[in-house]
């Protein structure tokens, strides 16, 4: 199973409210993992991990909730821990 980190750009309202969207998030949707929030040029970035392409969704609900986010990119996320030396 592959794993993604989703990666949006959000307002700064998105960073001073962070917790409140993440207690959002990871109830409406219980299948995502970690979530930060990285500055990159002069930006926030919302990056979320998840088992799917849940991008669609996550813009849809905090709409919903008054919070804009623009997607960005979905990377795959290697599973494999560096230091582990397979055959």
């Amino acid at each position: 199973m592959e794993t993604y980190i989703l990666s949006f750009r959000a307002p700064l309202r998105t960073l001073l409210q962070r917790q409140q969207i993440f207690d959002k998030l990871h109830l409406e949707f219980p299948q995502i993992g970690l979530i930060s929030i990285d500055m990159d040029d002069k930006q926030f970035v919302m990056n979320i991990e998840a088992s799917e392409r849940i991008e669609n969704d996550i813009q849809s609900s905090l709409l919903s909730y008054g919070y804009r986010l623009a997607f960005v990119n979905a990377k795959t996320k290697n599973n494999l821990n560096p230091k582990i030396k397979t055959a």
